[in-house]
């Protein structure tokens, strides 16, 4: 177990995520940051998601399929290979993972862990760019030197505090998945309602729902105020189920209000929180330091 004290940077301390993080090119060439994939299978094709199928192939494949594709996670012996790899260079791994409650993807890298010493297995209770804005504040702190106690304690924090809504489109891929019936899939879409998602405990749960885009968007405006103050920056990221524009369309009414936000990056949703989501979808992750 690695003692409180013990002083983290750069040049001891990796991070490891996995591919849901959804990190933009700019993390992802970071070298300190590590990536192990999920997988993506249409049919019998099987890709590692953000290897062997970018974004933009994925959502054109998922708009032509008739089902879902499905996903699966890394194993813990792909896990232990992967953390003896980066313990030949980094003396500290913190692993971080999309919600327990989604994924066994966390559980998996936990069991693996247990063979390694000074490797710290992070359950972020969140999916997406909310991950890798976390691993972003996290790189600025091994940049500047940061104990082990106080690091663990921001990710605790950050865990608690940041904010996100997440903007469907569509109930159709939600309805395929299973989440919710097909009847009230056809109900909202004749309706045109919007649904809006959140993190609650590490699980997806319904935040709100509105009728028509722009109340929606009006939605995500307002409780994004109510979540924030004046006086100091507001991080925040989008991610966006491949429709630049949309995205666009949010950071423009967020950037709009007088908070002064700080928009670390706009990305991609990749593919297997995409499954869901579906194209055009859209979710907003914000933190106030």
């Amino acid at each position: 177990m690695t003692e409180p004290t013990t002083r983290l940077t750069r040049a001891n301390t990796c991070i490891l995520v996995d591919s849901t993080a959804d990190m933009p090119e700019s993390l992802a060439a970071d070298p300190n940051v590590r990536m192990i994939p999920l997988l993506v299978r249409f049919g019998d094709e099987i890709y590692k998601d953000w290897i062997d199928i970018t974004p933009p192939v994925f959502y054109s494949k998922l708009r032509a399929a008739k089902e879902l594709p499905t996903t699966s996670l890394p194993s813990v012996g792909e896990f232990t290979d992967t953390y003896r790899r980066l313990k030949e260079t980094w003396p500290y791994i913190f692993s971080i993972h999309l919600s327990s409650k989604i994924s066994g993807t966390f559980d998996s890298a936990t069991v693996a862990a247990e063979a390694f010493e000074d490797v710290t297995v992070v359950d972020s209770e969140i999916c997406s760019l909310g991950v890798s804005l976390l691993v972003e504040r996290m790189l600025l702190k091994l940049e500047q030197g940061v104990d082990y106690a106080a690091l663990t304690e921001y990710v605790e924090w950050f865990k608690r505090t940041r904010g996100m809504l997440f903007l469907l489109d569509t109930l159709e891929y939600i309805a395929k998945g299973g989440r919710i019936g097909r009847a009230a899939s056809l109900a909202g879409s004749l309706l045109s309602i919007k649904p809006i998602l959140t993190f609650t405990d590490g699980l997806v749960t319904p935040f709100k729902k509105a009728r028509g885009e722009k109340k929606a968007l009006q939605l995500i405006v307002d409780t994004f105020l109510e979540d924030t103050k004046p006086g100091s920056p507001v991080i925040a990221t989008i991610g966006h189920g491949d429709d630049i524009e949309k995205a666009e369309e949010l950071r423009r009414l967020i950037e709009a209000t007088d908070r002064e936000v700080d928009m670390r990056f706009i990305g991609y949703v990749g593919s297997v929180i995409g499954t869901y989501g579906g194209p055009g979808s859209r979710v907003l992750y914000y933190i106030q330091e």
